[in-house]
């Protein structure tokens, strides 16, 4: 069954095409009954196949983020044509990096992970979290240090656990 649709609607397209099959029934094209059969199996087909093509009704009704909308002004439920906003703007961001709050406590965190490196870490473990940081993959800096992705992988696994055993022994 197409999403959205019940067997009570299946069973009242299955009427409908009882019905039309009374209506347009003639005695000399043949018996009722297999004339009946296929116009209400005609019907309920049509009907699944309509309800079927709806599923792509929401994406090809959306709206796009960039159209501009008037924006309530008043408490009354008139738009002020005049003040244009995007839907972009009216959607609730869920990035933490939009809040405050969050933000200060992610550099906060970063500062300390920071502190913390020159005297936990190894000079490899070092490279490795600097390089991750700075938006480097594990195969680039495997190059540039003429090691394995597996070796960077290792260095970066070591360097959390013992941040983590760090932080976990400060706070």
């Amino acid at each position: 069954m197409p999403c959205g649709c019940e067997r009570d609607d299946i069973a009242q397209e299955a009427r409908l095409g009882l019905a039309n099959a009374i209506r347009a029934w003639r005695p000399a094209r043949g018996p009722f009954g297999a004339f009946a059969a296929r116009c209400v199996r005609a019907h309920v087909i049509n009907a699944l196949n309509a309800a079927a093509a709806r599923k792509h009704q929401v994406l090809s009704r959306a709206a796009s983020l960039d159209q501009s909308v008037g924006w309530k002004t008043s408490g009354d439920c008139d738009y002020d044509s005049s003040v244009k906003v995007s839907l972009y703007e009216l959607v609730p961001s869920t990035s933490r990096f939009d809040q405050p709050e969050a933000m200060l406590l992610a550099r906060e965190r970063l500062d300390w992970v920071r502190a913390a490196m020159p005297t936990r870490l190894t000079p490899k473990e070092r490279a490795a979290v600097t390089a991750r940081l700075n938006g480097k993959s594990q195969e680039q800096l495997a190059a540039e240090q003429g090691s394995t992705r597996k070796a960077v992988a290792l260095a970066l696994r070591r360097a959390r656990r013992k941040l983590a055993a760090a932080q976990a022994l400060a706070a």
